[in-house]
């Protein structure tokens, strides 16, 4: 699989993460085991529209990136790695759990080795 595949799948993930917490913010934080306050919506949008922002990147990464893509690729894989250590930390401390958070913890993983992998070569 190459880089660019790579980028395209996390444009599907980070586009579908963007849609549920910007339009279903409540039904996003309460598959995760957390109360939903209507400061947790308004938080929960603004992350929807980053994670949006991030699909946008990662869609266009190829044509704004040419022969660096493999660097690119290396800094989403860290991006990747983060996303899963917080993630983790939250569940392992009880702070979330349920569909949202595993299902995260799972796809940043996936997406992180897929990324490393990917461009290395």
């Amino acid at each position: 699989m190459n880089t660019s595949t790579v980028f395209r799948i996390a444009t599907a993930t980070m586009g579908l993460n963007g849609i549920m917490a910007l339009f279903a913010t409540d039904n996003f934080f309460s598959m995760a085991g957390m109360d939903v306050t209507a400061d947790m919506v308004t938080l929960g949008q603004f992350m929807g529209v980053t994670f949006l922002f991030f699909a946008l990147v990662a869609w266009k990464a190829s044509s704004l990136t040419g022969e660096t893509l493999a660097g690119m690729g290396r800094t989403f894989a860290i991006g990747e790695t983060m996303w899963a250590a917080i993630i983790a930390y939250h569940v392992f401390a009880g702070m979330a759990e349920g569909m949202t958070a595993y299902a995260n913890l799972g796809v940043a993983v996936l997406m992180a080795v897929l990324f490393f992998v990917a461009s290395r070569k």
